[in-house]
């Protein structure tokens, strides 16, 4: 395993220096926090500035007349604000397993698994988002955002949206010959559909008008089938340093000038380390999740921040700064990096395989947890009956 001072120092000609000690609590920064930062690094240094022809102008608008008007953005915007912070890692998560038409493609307890959290909490989350100016965003499919809309506009009628769903392929088609054999006035219907076309929308976001919240990363698969680590940073290339040189300048301008340069050079650095350290974290996880990662298993391999800090020489601290409330796209599709993470549970054995073997017993939620010890017992893995208590009633989505 490579370790990242090696990395840092001959191939970025980066050192730890005590600026970069001192600053490493940056790491903690989500994307947009860290654009904030540069901006006003930006601003208070008139040599620094950042060439937008090199970025998306959807990752960074640092003038103020430029701002995005993206929903998703708005809405992680909006909810950063009031939720408590593990609530709002869950509502990222939601937000992204959204679709290109606001559809909510997660499933509720896989959400639950992934985020360690109740049935009841992600189902109020997803609630909320739905609700965010009664816009539907978050809906399951067009069907339930056409009964989200009706409920809305109180004009829900369950008998004739009940005739409506069951027959939408013949309405389209404008073909209603199936009112013959059913129970209901004609223009009753009739006018009940003409509501639901004039009054309601099919999708809650135009796919083609929002643009995807990208996360700090990605694993991606190349020509040979082999991980590709990708840092999201487009800033890193995107700050750049206009040196003023007069050669009559005062002492005073001079040294300004100096000092302008330093504090570019700390900025460079901070990033640079920033971006080599996760990428870095995501090749170590990437190698040991591959089969998780590739869709082979349903469960993680012993991998914790512990781990991670023994591989990188990194301190435990500095591992969860990185890593905090960070998301990154993989093969299987956007997840938080901490959960691909599992602690050790017996010996080399993950809690990620054992939450997986106690999952695949029949009917596991109804049996006894010493009897579910005792089965784990004669596969080779001691646990207690409280520790498999403890595993069910996360799987159940109880805790």
């Amino acid at each position: 395993m490579i370790k990242l001072e090696n990395i840092i120092t001959n191939d970025l000609n980066i050192t730890l220096n005590s600026f970069l000690y001192n600053s490493i609590s940056l790491f903690k920064y989500s994307s947009d926090e860290l654009n904030d930062y540069i901006i006003n690094k930006c601003r208070d240094n008139p040599l620094i500035y950042i060439d937008e022809d090199k970025i998306p102008l959807t990752v960074l608008s640092y003038r103020n007349e430029i701002k995005s008007d993206d929903i998703l953005s708005e809405i992680l915007q909006h909810f950063n604000c009031f939720l408590l912070e593990k609530d709002q890692l869950t509502m990222k998560y939601i937000i992204y397993s959204l679709n290109s038409k606001g559809f909510l493609e997660a499933d509720t307890k896989e959400i639950c698994s992934i985020m360690h959290t109740t049935e009841n909490n992600v189902e109020h989350l997803i609630n909320l988002l739905q609700n965010y100016e009664n816009r539907g965003i978050g809906c399951r499919n067009i069907i339930n955002f056409l009964f989200f809309q009706l409920k809305h506009k109180k004009i829900y009628n369950d008998y004739l949206f009940s005739i409506f769903i069951s027959h939408m392929d013949d309405i389209q088609k404008q073909n209603y010959s199936f009112l013959k054999s059913i129970d209901v006035n004609e223009t009753d219907f009739l006018s009940y559909v003409d509501l639901i076309k004039n009054y309601c929308e099919l999708f809650p976001v135009n796919g083609e008008d929002t643009s995807y919240l990208t996360p700090e990363a990605s694993i991606l698969l190349d020509d040979n089938n082999h991980f590709v680590i990708q840092v999201h940073d487009y800033l890193l290339e995107s700050v750049t340093f206009e040196p003023i040189n007069l050669t009559t300048a005062e002492n005073s301008f001079t040294r300004k000038m100096e000092s302008y340069k330093n504090d570019y050079e700390e900025l460079v650095s901070i990033l640079n380390a920033r971006k080599v350290y996760l990428a870095d974290i995501l090749t170590i996880i990437a190698n040991i999740q591959t089969d998780y990662l590739m869709g082979n298993t349903s469960f993680l391999n012993t991998l914790d921040q512990n781990m991670l800090a023994e591989y990188t020489s990194l301190s435990p601290a500095t591992i969860s700064r990185l890593l905090h409330n960070k998301f990154i796209a993989t093969p299987r599709g956007i997840y938080p990096i901490k959960s691909l993470l599992s602690k050790k549970c017996y010996k080399n054995t993950s809690v990620s395989y054992v939450m997986y073997l106690i999952k695949n017993l029949d009917d596991f939620e109804n049996i006894p947890d010493n009897k579910i010890s005792a089965m784990l017992n004669e596969q080779g893995i001691s646990i207690s009956r409280r520790t498999v208590n403890k595993y069910k009633n996360q799987l159940l989505g109880k805790i």
